[in-house]
């Protein structure tokens, strides 16, 4: 029997889809509306980022759909995990918020574009195509953002652990010492550098440090 599920080439190739956010509205009406694209399919929708990892662990889908703002598990901790354990999964983030800390931090988390809760339902179905591709989804006010200078104001938000990792490595301390400091793995430790590296716009562990000190994070 033909599988109903078409793209628009005639391909039988479907993106499956996992929405992940804890507005139970939003979950419920972007499901519905997406699932009528014949080349789109809705596996599931979490209302946190914790199930919604164990279960891209365990069937991942193609792409998620990422709330920014979600109590408990942020939007950026979810998709920093979920690139680091399930890379195979592509990751758009949906807000509606539009700070340079925000999108920075999805971006740094490996976010592969942002969606508006307002966008039109054709260009979300069209960004999840592009992200499945592993295209860039950026508007030009999320582009900005993501160009403009930071300030110290405008510092990203660091976990505890990080703060930790930043400072000691700016006194000058090898990933070894630092992973012995903070109880956690070399690779671990070499993880979090390569997330401050990231968000703080760095290249190097020097430049890491000097852009800590400019923004008042040390």
């Amino acid at each position: 029997m033909d599988d109903p599920r078409q793209n628009p080439t005639g391909s039988t190739a479907v993106i499956k889809v996992v929405i992940v956010d804890d507005d139970m509205y939003v979950r419920t009406a972007l499901a519905k509306l997406l699932d009528a694209y014949p080349d789109l399919h809705i596996t599931n929708t979490y209302q946190h980022g914790a199930e919604a990892l164990e279960a891209a662990r365990a069937d991942p889908p193609d792409v998620m759909l990422v709330d920014v703002a979600m109590p408990g598990m942020s939007g950026a901790e979810l998709t920093a995990l979920i690139r680091e354990q399930v890379p195979s999964v592509r990751v758009l983030a949906l807000t509606s918020l539009t700070s340079q800390e925000t999108v920075s931090d999805m971006h740094c988390a490996g976010a592969l574009g942002f969606l508006y809760k307002d966008t039109s339902h054709d260009a979300v179905a069209d960004a999840i195509r592009a992200a499945r591709s592993g295209l860039s989804v950026l508007t030009p006010k999320v582009r900005d953002r993501l160009t403009a200078p930071l300030r110290p104001e405008d510092a990203p938000r660091l976990t505890e652990t990080e703060s930790r990792i930043l400072k000691l490595l700016a006194e000058g301390l090898t990933n070894k010492r630092i992973a012995e400091q903070v109880y956690l793995s070399e690779a671990t430790v070499k993880y979090h550098i390569g997330i401050l590296t990231k968000k703080l716009d760095a290249t190097n562990r020097v430049t890491l440090a000097l852009r800590a000190g400019e923004l008042h994070l040390l």
